[in-house]
């Protein structure tokens, strides 16, 4: 008896393998050879540009509890970087998850892929499988893929196959993220932000139209704005006080005393 539940239980892991690899090959036109296996959790590597938090918190005691009572039930990611190393493309939280079970290996699929094709797989996986993403992350993401974009564009020409009129970076992103071209750019502006401002806004203490007008300041005028919000707490900043402290800013550099005066108006 005890038999037969491991081979059903092995059987179970091997068909969502399969579906993993088949839905991975179909996404992301893989033709290289994929191979599956356990590794050993020690020797991965998180992906130095992941833009997603990986936070020890309910969501992932809940996940660790999952894995341990029904087992991994979509392979990770990765791809060989180093001689025995291998980098996550996908599951840096299931990687996790099984660390705080005391697990030493994980089941991978293990793939071949460039730096573009690296950060899609990260990007789209991540996208599909968490319901909530903060500010700050898909900023970092949209970041990454429009650099992605705008360097094949650059090597293959403007007139290249595949880079016409009707087929620009920001169609590509709008199909991709299935999302409007304001909502992209605002989000690629807000990269330009000091992480405490940028942390503000995860944390919804400011919303995303003042932090893009904020994103034009210099760093210097963002840390004063940051200091007179959210350290002396006297001051409120709306859309109206933002819009107007950029386009001074555009005029000159401001100090404490010229922010301060627009905050009180």
């Amino acid at each position: 008896m005890k038999n037969d539940v491991f081979a059903a239980l092995s059987k179970k892991t091997e068909n969502r393998s399969e579906l993993a690899v088949n839905g991975l090959t179909e996404m992301f036109g893989l033709t290289e050879e994929i191979n599956i296996t356990f590794l050993p959790i020690a020797r991965l590597r998180e992906k130095s540009n992941h833009p997603f938090k990986v936070i020890n918190d309910e969501k992932l005691a809940a996940l660790a509890e999952s894995i341990k009572e029904n087992g991994l039930m979509e392979p990770i990611i990765v791809r060989p970087i180093e001689t025995g190393l291998y980098e996550i493309l996908a599951g840096h939280r299931r990687t996790k998850a099984s660390q705080l079970n005391g697990e030493r290996e994980i089941n991978a699929i293990i793939i071949k892929a460039d730096d573009e094709l690296a950060n899609r797989i990260m990007i789209t996986t991540n996208f599909q499988q968490r319901d909530t993403h903060l500010p700050s992350e898909i900023a970092k993401s949209y970041f990454i893929r429009y650099n992605d974009l705008k360097n094949q564009k650059k090597s293959r020409g403007e007139n290249s196959t595949g880079w016409n009129s009707d087929d620009k970076i920001d169609k590509i992103m709008e199909k991709e993220f299935m999302t409007s071209k304001s909502k992209i750019y605002m989000y690629l502006r807000i990269n330009r932000l000091i992480a405490e401002i940028l942390a503000a806004l995860d944390n919804k203490k400011l919303n995303l139209k003042i932090a893009v007008e904020l994103s034009y300041l210099k760093e210097s005028e963002q840390h004063i704005v940051y200091e007179l919000i959210y350290c002396n707490g006297h001051y409120k900043l709306d859309l109206k006080k933002a819009v107007y402290i950029k386009k001074e800013s555009s005029k000159r550099e401001l100090d404490k005393e010229d922010i301060r005066s627009i905050l009180t108006e």
